[in-house]
């Protein structure tokens, strides 16, 4: 019976361990100029791709003069 409880508590601290030291590393690379210059790039790259075929289509030929804003009829 002791040799069965020796062998959980060993599997459960490696069990243990390698979860601290996946979650370090996890933390470390989330938090790493190198992941966020990746992350910037497939953005970048998904929008450089979507963005011409959406400005084609949506930009007007013209567009109208402005106009003036009306002052406020509010006297004291």
């Amino acid at each position: 019976m002791q040799k069965i409880i020796n062998i959980l508590s060993i599997l459960s601290f490696l069990l243990i361990s390698s979860s601290l030291v996946g979650t370090f590393i996890g933390y470390r690379w989330l938090t790493s100029p190198k992941f966020e210059k990746y992350l910037k790039n497939k953005i970048m790259g998904n929008i450089n791709n979507v963005l011409p075929d959406a400005i084609k289509g949506g930009m007007p030929k013209f567009t109208a003069p402005p106009t003036p804003l009306s002052k406020p009829s509010i006297s004291l």
